[in-house]
């Protein structure tokens, strides 16, 4: 549902998913535990305060409402319900919103609408690889041809948890799944779209993978997409993943990340491996932020995947050549999405797996905690690279590390970074600027992931409007069964006038905040978001709007009349027109 604005995806649902189905997930959530899970929160009042989730900032100004069960950020401007967080947050449609709060709510969603053949397809897809993750499972349990799968994994020191965890499998050599699947109801050619057939020559169907130890892989949502299969032999490729698929892209997902989303999600931070055994590892020490690509270097889409649930990530490859190019080329797609990215060595040549089982986490997270910002490991590994810094090596290494710099979007790091780097190689800051103006050109072309809004977001221009329909509205929202009381006349602006007369329109019982921003357009909304986010008292709000009302009236009729008392055309109004007047200045007449 890309480009469907947040009131537009509101009328968009409502024809998809019965309101009262709606209604009935959202009496079930609490937005407050909802969205600690994601940031902590801290008491303010009446309300919850965090920094948010959105954007960086040093000051909370990040409001989550238990009593209207709605959320605003004050500095960004992001703001609405559960649905809203979700979509924001993890970058899902409304539809996949409300599917993950059904579930979460224990609702069953009967949809409107018939999905069209592509989807029913992926879901199909996906059905058949949770399928297949079940059967290699039970046979790495279980099965007697699996005691080189089960030694394995005793070698690699993975405990009973992580087994089950990960639901890892093994795929023997004669294949079984194929007849398996097919028995259960699942298409010849379903199971060759979903990469876990293939056929032969003459046509009859094989299992994809065999003599194998078996990752399936998840996606963000925890549905099962694909799989990893790394040899128990001698065979080649030593590790083998499920081919491209309507469900499956291993430039979109990354393995372990569902698995340790919650952690993730708490330390707004991820630590990137380089494969399987990695993050299980690091997962069965403890580090549950690790995360890997699939045999692939960093996309802008899994920068944008990590973007969703951390704004700081830490580069973890192996120590040796390729490792460490790739933890470079790894971070510097991460740092032009806009993450804090660092890079971390793990000692004693290591991988991260092999260190964990040797060392524990507490030597692990030591190193972890050396890890250096990008610009000042790629200059040190230059560096040591070259040996002796001649003109000409320095040269090299500061156009190198320049054409990193200039990926970076904060100007402020940019400048700081380059002062650094003129330092560590004794050259000229003005120079250094130079040339890296003559790279910034061909970067500005490149269109990066920070650059691009986020799928889901909410955030909208608002509308403006007039102090005193803010200041109407606000104490309105802390009364709502008032707002019959609220003429038409009493306020300025178009867009006040629209948000009472949706309030008015609602049934107030229950959570009516969420209800009310389903009914507004996108610039009301976010005004009506920002208001239900304010912390703001009144002893009696009933005795405050009547004030507040009663006032605005003597202000209208002040102006209607002041014409005429001023022209001397209609000497009666004149008594009148002083009584108002020194009613609203608080004095006798």
């Amino acid at each position: 549902m890309s480009g469907v604005g947040p009131s537009d995806f509101s009328r968009f649902h409502l024809a998809l998913i019965p309101p009262e189905t709606l209604e009935l997930i959202r009496s079930r959530l609490d937005i407050v535990e909802l969205v600690g899970e994601y940031v902590p929160l801290t008491r303010a009042g009446r309300n919850m305060k965090a920094r948010c989730p959105f954007h960086q900032e040093r000051s909370p100004s990040f409001i989550v409402s238990p009593e209207r069960q709605t959320f605003h950020c004050f500095g960004c401007g992001e703001g609405g319900d559960a649905f809203s967080f979700v979509m924001k947050s993890e970058s899902l449609s409304f539809m996949e919103a409300a599917e993950k709060l059904a579930l979460r709510a224990g609702v069953k969603i009967e949809a409107d609408r018939e999905l069209g053949p592509a989807d029913k397809e992926r879901i199909r897809i996906r059905e058949a690889n949770e399928f297949a993750a079940l059967h290699y499972h039970e046979l790495l349990k279980k099965d007697a041809a699996a005691e080189s799968a089960r030694a394995y994994a005793a070698k690699r020191h993975l405990s009973k948890a992580s087994v089950e965890g990960f639901l890892l499998g093994f795929a023997p050599r004669n294949g079984t799944l194929v007849g398996a699947a097919t028995k259960k109801g699942f298409t010849a050619d379903l199971l060759v779209k979903s990469g876990l057939a293939a056929k032969r020559a003459d046509g009859s169907l094989r299992d994809y993978f065999f003599d194998r130890f078996m990752f399936p892989i998840r996606d963000v949502k925890g549905a099962f997409v694909g799989f990893g299969g790394r040899t128990l032999g001698d065979g080649e490729p030593k590790y083998l993943n499920t081919a491209e698929t309507p469900a499956f892209s291993k430039s979109k997902v990354l393995y372990g990340l569902y698995e340790g989303l919650a952690e993730t999600r708490k330390a707004r931070k991820a630590h990137l491996m380089e494969g399987y055994m990695d993050v299980i590892a690091s997962h069965q020490h403890g580090l549950k932020t690790a995360c890997a690509p699939l045999g692939t270097a960093l996309t802008p889409e899994h920068a944008l995947l990590i973007k969703r649930y951390a704004d700081a990530v830490a580069i973890v490859f192996d120590a040796d050549n390729a490792g460490q190019n790739a933890a470079v080329r790894g971070a510097e797609t991460a740092l032009e999405s806009g993450l804090t990215t660092r890079v971390a060595s793990v000692p004693e040549g290591k991988d991260p797996d092999e260190f964990l089982h040797a060392k524990g986490l507490a030597a692990f997270q030591a190193a972890l905690n050396e890890a250096q910002d990008l610009v000042a490991f790629k200059t040190e590994l230059l560096i040591k690279r070259v040996g002796e810094l001649t003109p000409e090596a320095k040269s090299a290494i500061a156009k190198d590390v320049m054409s990193t710099i200039v990926r970076c979007p904060d100007e402020i790091l940019k400048d700081e970074w380059v002062r650094r780097l003129a330092s560590r190689l004794g050259l000229n800051e003005e120079s250094l600027r130079r040339s890296g103006g003559k790279l910034i050109p061909q970067s500005a072309r490149r269109q990066t992931v920070a650059s691009a809004p986020a799928p889901g977001s909410t955030a909208v221009k608002a509308a403006v409007l007039p102090v005193g329909d803010l200041q109407l509205l606000g104490v309105l929202f802390k009364t709502p069964a008032s707002a019959s009381e609220v003429l038409t006349s009493d306020l300025e602006s178009a867009s006040a006038r629209e948000i009472v007369a949706a309030l008015c329109a609602l049934p107030l019982e229950g959570k009516w905040g969420p209800r009310l921003l389903d009914a507004l357009q996108p610039a009301e909304r976010a005004v009506a978001s920002r208001l239900l986010g304010d912390e703001l008292g009144y002893d009696d709000p009933d005795i405050y709007l009547r004030a507040l009302l009663g006032k605005r009236r003597m202000q209208r009729r002040v102006k209607e009349i002041e014409p005429f008392v001023v022209s001397g055309k209609d000497p009666g109004l004149r008594d009148e027109y002083h009584r108002l007047v020194a009613q609203l200045k608080g004095t006798k007449r």
